[in-house]
């Protein structure tokens, strides 16, 4: 769905856990020193920008030696110093009031801090960061009538996070009992204002639960990659992290045909198309062999391929990736566990490109620079941010259309309130314009997934959806198991190996066991609550496979393992 432009070649080492240069404000670290020694890693400052060394160094100037991967510099500048240098105090006055059989509403005082910017707070339930908020209130939905919960409040700056404020407890009124088994109905392919929608998937029975729930890990997967690559920048976790899935519903042919009896995303005859010449199987990842900022279907570090957890299992090689596109898509595209997870870094690989195209020698100015570095620094001090939409734009129109720009340009200055501007769907209803639609089409999606309004015959006239998805954490496990079997680790040197289904049970059951969660559990996807720890769930459970491989899940390398 995109258009290659060719751009300039950067090379990455045999094996790099890769972290963006980033643009955003962080501590200071001592100033450079022409005398001191630099191994790869470390930090120093200069006239207030931060720079990283890229391997070891000493009298190299980092203000006149710097640039991004395969440049040949020996230094990558990481950010800018900030002026605020200290966390925020803990949060005091928490209070709970209007409390319902699923919600309660928080308020707390507000905390300063001396040449800092709160930029929000940080929402505890049971222990487990839920959400958070730009305010000093936040009403707390999706939970489980006649139950007691603890919740807690963190400050945020440039600087990092609060300790914990003291908990409060709440216990919830009676109510409906919570679901246990998956009901409802997603209805998508539309065009919001335009028509109904053509398909549909019918939640009830159960048949997609483990479909949504490896999109979900790959969901969460996305955002640990994201974390770790750029490190600070906050996003809307409900859309970002259910990108996947809805991408799945809006770019395949007939998602409804899926059986869970098969490892088969489609395992139709009538699906196949997808799987053609370019076609990048189910989710449409048509460049999945290119280079995004080579412009080369030659791997130059920024391919698919150059990903050390995904490589093993792609389908082609380093030797033969540069003829790929001339080929049909690789069959581990269409499976149910792979699949996902090969689209996460699809998109994960598009927010590194966007970030180092054009920079380092004999670079130049792309359409969406310099607006593009700002707004992700802007991002890690605006909570929900729409990150979501920027990755979403770039897949679906490509780098050089007018949208990755235009949103750019919104995120360079945006508040909370552009946040709430830009997700309301008045901003695409009625358009015909299907990159213009593509995103919230997205958000139409997950808000029936989450049970958020939706809108009917006109974006201010909306309707709450009724939809359960019930995720059993014993099935859960399983699925998270599948996928991890799907990829692979390596030191570097050593041929890369998959992941096993014993590394895989044990990063999932010390994640249940962290997070107090009972195996037996069966949490909503649907309700905010139990959403959040199913999120957390998974995201911790992933960073116990990176301690068990000794490997980050953004590494990367130019050879084959």
């Amino acid at each position: 769905m995109r258009i290659l432009h060719a751009t300039s070649i950067a090379l990455v080492s045999a094996f790099t856990p890769w972290l963006a240069g980033s643009a955003w404000a962080q501590s200071c670290p001592a100033a450079w020193n022409s005398s001191s020694v630099y191994t790869a890693g470390a930090q120093a400052s200069e006239n207030g920008i931060i720079y990283r060394a890229n391997w070891w160094t000493q009298n190299q100037d980092p203000a006149t030696n710097n640039g991004g991967s395969g440049t040949g510099q020996p230094w990558t500048q990481s950010g800018s110093c900030s002026s605020c240098t200290a966390v925020p105090p803990v949060p005091r006055g928490l209070a709970a009031s209007g409390t319902t059989g699923n919600a309660t509403t928080l308020t707390w005082t507000p905390v300063t801090v001396a040449n800092c910017t709160i930029s929000g707070y940080q929402i505890y339930v049971n222990g487990t960061l839920t959400t958070t908020s730009s305010g000093t209130s936040v009403t707390v939905s999706g939970l489980t009538p006649l139950t007691s919960y603890s919740f807690a409040v963190a400050a945020v700056d440039s600087v990092g996070a609060s300790a914990k404020s003291a908990p409060v407890t709440v216990t919830t009124l009676s109510g409906p009992p919570p679901s246990t088994a998956s009901t409802g109905t997603i209805n998508f392919h539309l065009l919001l204002g335009v028509g109904t929608a053509q398909d549909s998937l019918t939640l009830t029975g159960g048949n997609y639960d483990d479909l949504i729930m490896s999109n979900i890990v790959a969901g969460v997967l996305l955002g640990h990659l994201i974390d770790e690559g750029f490190p600070g920048i906050q996003y809307n976790k409900d859309y970002l992290y259910g990108s996947i899935f809805a991408q799945l519903l809006q770019e395949n042919i007939a998602t409804q045909y899926y059986k869970s009896s098969s490892d088969l995303i489609d395992p139709n005859a009538n699906q196949q198309a997808v799987m053609g010449v370019g076609q990048g199987g189910p989710y449409q990842i048509n460049n999945y062999a290119a280079d995004m900022v080579s412009g080369s279907y030659q791997p130059k570090g920024h391919s698919l391929i150059n990903y050390v957890a995904i490589q093993k299992n792609i389908g082609f090689t380093m030797a033969n990736a540069a003829t790929q596109y001339t080929k049909a898509t690789p069959g581990s595209f269409n499976n149910k566990y792979y699949g996902p997870a090969l689209v996460a870094y699809f998109h994960y690989n598009d927010l590194v490109a966007l970030n180092v195209t054009g920079k380092g020698a004999g670079g130049w100015t792309t359409p969406w620079e310099p607006a593009f570095d700002t707004a992700l620094k802007n991002f890690t001090t605006l909570p929900n941010s729409f990150l979501d939409v920027i990755l979403n734009v770039a897949y679906n129109q490509g780098f050089y259309g007018p949208l990755v720009s235009r949103y750019s340009n919104l995120g360079a200055t945006a508040t909370a309130a552009t946040v709430t501007s830009v997700n309301n769907y008045s901003s695409a209803w009625g358009s015909s314009d299907t990159y213009v639609q593509y995103p919230y089409q997205v958000h139409y999606y997950l808000d029936q997934l989450y049970n958020n309004p939706i809108p009917t015959t006109s974006p201010s006239l909306k309707t709450t959806p009724t939809n359960s998805v019930v995720f059993n954490m014993s099935a859960l496990a399983n699925v998270f198991s599948r996928v991890a079997q799907t990829l692979s680790y390596s030191n570097g040197t050593n041929p890369a190996q998959f992941y096993t289904a014993a590394q895989a049970s044990a990063a999932f059951s010390s994640a249940l066991t962290k997070l107090k969660v009972a195996s037996s559990a069966k949490l909503d996807l649907s309700k905010a609550t139990a959403r959040a720890t199913i999120f957390s769930v998974i995201d911790a459970a992933l960073a116990n496979l990176e301690a068990a491989s000794g490997m980050k899940f953004i590494s990367t390398t130019d050879k084959q393992l």
